[in-house]
């Protein structure tokens, strides 16, 4: 199982050579592509900008595990966690999301001056479509069966596991897989902290460009790093449990395709508040850690949440 017994050998110390590589190239390579793409006046919010964040920025972390494992003469798919894994917890961090954007809502709700509404016209608008595009969007969901939620909740999971998999795929293999394999001797809470401030960190140059919070891009760079911090653990132990970085990679692309719900359905605050990495993702992060800590403490037949060295990938 994942934590070390008494009677097992000693884990070697982490590797900081190895690790620092890493991040020079991951940061390297992420940074110097979001310059590129602010000098040339690339739009992160249209579809070339998204396409060329992913294909430059997001899967710079993956290029450098590779690299580096490579250099080593490890196993990538060892030393990254690129397993199968246990499929039952794989299918749990795919739909875990849905938790955790509840969650989100809930928590939102309860901040000063926000209210739950489903107002879709208005949140289309908001993002800058046209009256009569907004006016058939509406109606295409008055006119669905079921509620509108279960539709997005649906379209968000696919989105998981298809074409947003794909791009969280580019960070997992190297946050949840190489980064959390050479840091496994700190243990999980060490390890998620690290991991959640270096990947917070990481985002800083798209989101000084207007990604996640347009309104406030500065701030938004401390909240943002705030709220990874905060969800980092769920990441880890997900991971750890599923024995694979699938597990990661299939919640980051559900994330992403759900989490924009919390910003439809919460209304009355900016994205520094309502957005899935803003107060309210904050809060619920914290909220599905502790769901984490009790199962791991509880109901799991090893803990894993104790502080000893992790064996992410058996």
């Amino acid at each position: 199982m994942p934590s070390r017994t008494a009677a097992e050998p000693a884990f070697d110390a982490v590797d900081t050579r190895k690790v620092g590589a890493f991040l020079a190239l991951a940061f390297g390579i992420s940074w110097t592509s979001a310059g590129a793409l602010y000098v040339a006046g690339v739009e992160l919010q249209t579809i070339t900008g998204t396409v060329l964040v992913v294909a430059l920025f997001m899967w710079a972390p993956a290029v450098a595990a590779i690299l580096v494992q490579y250099r080593a003469a490890g196993s990538i798919r060892d030393g990254c966690g690129l397993h199968i894994g246990r499929i039952r917890w794989v299918a749990v961090a795919w739909l875990a999301p849905l938790v955790l954007v509840a969650a989100t809502i809930g928590v939102g709700a309860l901040l000063p001056g926000v209210s739950v509404t489903t107002d879709y016209g208005a949140y289309l608008l908001d993002l800058g479509l046209p009256q009569p595009q907004v006016d058939e969007a509406v109606a295409q969901l008055e006119a669905f069966p079921g509620p509108p939620a279960l539709l997005f909740a649906v379209q968000g999971l696919g989105a998981g596991l298809t074409i947003n998999a794909l791009a969280a795929l580019g960070e997992e293999l190297g946050w949840r897989g190489l980064l959390l394999e050479e840091l496994s001797p700190l243990g999980f809470w060490k390890v998620s902290v690290l991991t959640g401030a270096v990947w917070g960190l990481w985002h800083a140059p798209i989101i000084l460009q207007g990604h996640n919070f347009p309104e406030a891009p500065v701030v938004g760079v401390f909240v943002m790093t705030v709220a990874t911090v905060a969800v980092s653990p769920v990441y880890t132990y997900l991971t750890v449990r599923a024995e694979s970085v699938l597990a990661a990679t299939f919640f980051h692309g559900s994330f992403n395709g759900l989490g924009a719900l919390s910003v439809v359905y919460l209304a009355g605050a900016g994205n520094l508040l309502t957005a899935p990495v803003g107060v309210a993702g904050i809060g619920a992060a914290l909220v599905v850690t502790s769901v984490c800590v009790a199962h791991d403490r509880i109901v799991a037949d090893e803990s894993v949440t104790t502080g000893e060295p992790l064996r992410p990938f058996l």
